[in-house]
């Protein structure tokens, strides 16, 4: 019998933090997408709309990452108080929003973020 063990994230290190206008976040999602199209995903988190990077693994990282810390080499967001599954922008692109709230991970984040950088 196969045995599972869930080790979640102990802590992540986010090294760029930047806020964006909503408007100007969500038109980013959509460079280089022809009119009409899809462009990238966000990801949507109570009250935030954000994008993240991680760190290209080399020994070091995966290294943390089994030690239980994660690197996120940035994190873009936006303030966005209500969930919506898809904003149009200019040229009828559709950008896909995702409702990441249930995630332990993104929530704290958000928590995190308003805490940090919205609340000064």
């Amino acid at each position: 019998m196969v045995e599972f063990e869930y080790s979640p994230w102990k802590k992540v290190i986010v090294h760029e933090v930047t806020k964006f206008p909503l408007d100007y976040f969500i038109s980013g999602a959509s460079y280089g997408v022809q009119p009409g199209g899809v462009g990238r995903p966000l990801t949507w988190a109570d009250g935030l709309i954000f994008a993240k990077g991680g760190l290209p693994d080399s020994d070091e990282i995966v290294k943390e990452k089994l030690q239980g810390d994660l690197h996120w080499n940035h994190l873009h967001y936006a303030i966005m108080e209500k969930f919506k599954p898809e904003i149009k922008v200019e040229g009828n692109i559709r950008i896909p929003i995702i409702n990441a709230s249930d995630n332990v991970i993104f929530r704290e984040m958000a928590s995190w973020i308003k805490r940090s950088f919205e609340e000064k």
